[in-house]
């Protein structure tokens, strides 16, 4: 087809989300987290509900300053060393507690980040639960802010698990996920670029390589999935041009370069995505890889 077409049926074919349900909550690493702090929690039961709580809290963390490392975890936050800015009359100032480590010297001043944060009076007045209900609530939400970096995720298990079907179908093929140049020249004997600027240290992982032992060619793959537009798209366009081109001038001539791409994201960046397909003929969706389309270039 003209890219002409294959842009447009590109665009016509999307998928609308990649977000299988195991995105939305990593509950494995919630009862990880739970586990770290449960037997704390069960003995910091015991300031629930308390009146005089300042005091009670005060003579139990004399006898168990252990118990202070979990009391980030009360307050969602992951950090253990906590920086506070506060207030002194018309001065401001900034100290650090660490609560991986509690000096018992400062007790004073973890109480009082205590009771100025209202986790003293939310133990005392507010909560109606055990707080290891409560914190689990607290972990569950907590691994919502990892959704960003399961996107990512999403992606490569959706590549892999597509590899993986390609393989079984055809016996000839070798697969890697983030695989480096130097992992592909070890492993299949076939030279990789490095576009990186001069000096740079490290070296790109491809999301995928596919090494086909009866051509001798590898096939690197990149995917992503947009679910929203921006600027960063047409940067990712510019950025996958700049490779094909990489391989295409430096005669790298067992590789094929696949970029498989899908989301809505793309509303907002047709013009630069329609440059791309005029650089780059293997361009894909996840309609067209489950059609086949990969299994073609694996061939070649």
């Amino acid at each position: 087809m003209p890219y002409q077409e294959k842009f447009r049926y590109f665009m016509d074919t999307r998928f609308q989300t990649n977000r299988t349900p195991s995105y939305w909550v990593d509950w494995n690493n919630v009862m990880k987290n739970m586990r770290e702090h449960e037997l704390n929690l069960n003995t910091l039961n015991y300031l629930v509900g308390k009146k005089n709580i300042f005091e009670e809290a005060k003579c139990l963390f004399q006898k168990q300053p252990q118990l202070l490392k979990t009391v980030p975890i009360l307050l969602a936050a992951r950090e253990e060393k906590i920086n506070v800015l506060a207030f002194d009359s018309n001065k401001m100032s900034t100290y650090i507690l660490d609560f991986a480590h509690p000096d018992i010297n400062k007790l004073d001043s973890y109480l009082n980040f205590m009771y100025e944060s209202g986790l003293l009076d939310f133990l005392s007045n507010d909560l109606k639960e055990s707080l290891v209900d409560y914190v689990f609530g607290v972990q569950a939400g907590l691994d919502s802010n990892g959704r960003k970096n399961r996107g990512g995720k999403q992606n490569e298990d959706i590549l892999e698990n597509n590899l993986k079907i390609a393989k079984s179908k055809n016996s000839d093929l070798e697969i890697g996920t983030q695989a480096t140049g130097n992992y592909i020249k070890i492993n299949w004997g076939v030279e990789v670029p490095e576009p990186l600027e001069k000096n740079a240290k490290g070296g790109r992982r491809y999301d995928g390589a596919v090494f086909n032992k009866k051509t001798g060619k590898v096939t690197l793959i990149e995917t992503n999935f947009y679910g929203s537009g921006g600027s960063k798209l047409k940067a990712v366009a510019g950025e996958f041009i700049n490779l094909f081109n990489y391989i295409k001038s430096n005669s790298f001539q067992k590789l094929n370069f696949v970029w498989i791409s899908d989301g809505p994201g793309w509303d907002t960046a047709k013009n630069p995505m329609e440059e791309a397909f005029q650089v780059i003929p293997n361009i894909f969706n996840l309609k067209m890889v489950q059609a086949g389309y990969l299994d073609e270039v694996f061939k070649l």
